[in-house]
């Protein structure tokens, strides 16, 4: 696998590139070429290694300037419009011609009379909000070029061995080698762009006494996702100093009726006292319920740990990862008050190297402790067995008396 800033670069420079999807999703790869730098060549190698649906993935303005009209339902599914050929060309079937008509729906000053409907190549919309919205390769096209510069047009044809199977990644694989073209995943280019450009933007502001003392709040939403997240500094919050911070993942059924089934409680608690007698402090309060899955699922989940269960395993029977939670809002929320430097409450070693990966400095863990009951045994044992949290235990002096 590339690094995806070679990839881009080589895409940027007219060169193919290859874009697998996920498991969960088609499990296939497809090859990709910024349409603008379309020729006969170019198409005739697309058509004879590639050799599955023929399509340019454009974005919503070229379809709207180009009168492309969606004649299907859509719903649920990729936005194929009518098929054009340009009008230049004679059957429209040969590479030559094809080439000709990928590289004008590349053209910033086409027209719609440009092109004749029906024809051989399929244009497909991709989202608006690209591949944050719908995680496809029409979505991947199209950021590519965003990413690369490049109009928003790009050739993009699923990859077929020779038996005509869209899933034999060892084919792939060697067609890549062979032809020295990169390769990466819409899921790493979907990382970049979270990582690459902020997915959160400052809705509102106010003062918030509590119990606790008297903060500052602030709303923060993902304009993708529409999630929408809270923030809270203390009086003595200063930026430019080391700020003592905890990310919490929401949880109705701790944070708010105070279940025993977990310790999500006991560590929002815990750092709403810390920052009422520490200066320079930030709680930021992800939407992020049932570590991702959402509350529903996770009453479901609950249900399966009612019969034996861990929290992990509950997760996967409803068909979801072990912790389907990111970081990338957070992060933004950190640059966004200009913070590099953090003392970081928590127990997760995954949310240190994730933070600390992305160039975040973190000079302390800061423990925060939990009393165990009963109730959250099995699920603070799953914690520390499978995710390796270093988790502070009330009363408890070492984890082999756990």
């Amino acid at each position: 696998m590339y690094d995806l800033k070679d990839v881009i670069q080589k895409f940027k420079n007219g060169e193919f590139v290859i874009v697998f999807d996920s498991q969960n999703r088609e499990d296939e790869a497809d090859l990709i070429l910024g349409a603008q730098f379309s020729t006969a060549d170019k198409i005739s190698f697309v058509l004879n290694h590639a050799k599955g649906m023929f399509c340019v993935a454009i974005d919503k303005e070229i379809q709207r300037r180009l009168n492309l009209y969606v004649p299907y339902n859509t719903q649920n599914t990729c936005t194929f419009t009518v098929t054009v050929d340009h009008k230049n060309t004679k059957t429209g079937i040969s590479a030559e011609e094809r080439s000709i008509t990928c590289k004008e729906l590349a053209n910033p000053n086409a027209a719609a009379s440009d092109f004749k409907i029906p024809g051989h190549v399929s244009p497909v919309v991709a989202h608006e909000k690209g591949i944050l919205a719908r995680k496809g390769h029409t979505e991947a096209a199209v950021d590519l070029c965003r990413l690369s510069s490049l109009f928003p047009a790009a050739v993009m044809v699923e990859i077929l061995d020779e038996k005509g199977d869209s899933h034999n990644k060892e084919y792939v694989k060697s067609l890549a080698k062979r032809f020295s073209i990169p390769v990466t995943t819409i899921e790493e280019i979907e990382k970049y762009i979270l990582l690459n450009h902020p997915t959160v933007q400052k809705e509102a502001e106010a003062e918030l006494p509590t119990q606790y003392g008297k903060f500052k709040i602030f709303a923060f939403k993902n304009y993708f996702s529409q999630k929408e997240h809270a923030v809270l500094i203390n009086k003595t919050f200063n930026p430019s100093q080391t700020v003592n911070v905890r990310i919490h993942s929401s949880c109705k059924t701790g944070d708010i009726f105070h279940s025993l089934r977990c310790d999500c409680h006991q560590q929002l608690e815990f750092f709403l006292q810390f920052m009422s007698e520490n200066k320079n402090c930030m709680l930021i309060y992800l939407d992020q319920e049932g570590r991702g899955i959402g509350f529903a699922n996770k009453i479901k989940a609950y249900a399966y740990q009612e019969q034996g269960f861990d929290t992990y395993e509950a997760n996967n029977i409803l068909g979801f990862d072990d912790d389907l939670r990111d970081y990338f809002d957070a992060l933004h929320i950190l640059r966004f008050f200009g913070i590099s430097k953090i003392n970081l409450a928590t127990s997760n070693p995954e949310k240190i190297s994730f933070l600390q990966d992305c160039g975040i400095e973190i000079l302390k863990r800061i423990p925060t402790p939990i009393v165990v009951n009963p109730y959250n045994r099995k699920y603070i044992h799953s914690k520390i067995l499978k995710k390796k949290h270093e988790i502070l235990i009330k009363g408890e002096d070492s984890f082999e008396n756990f």
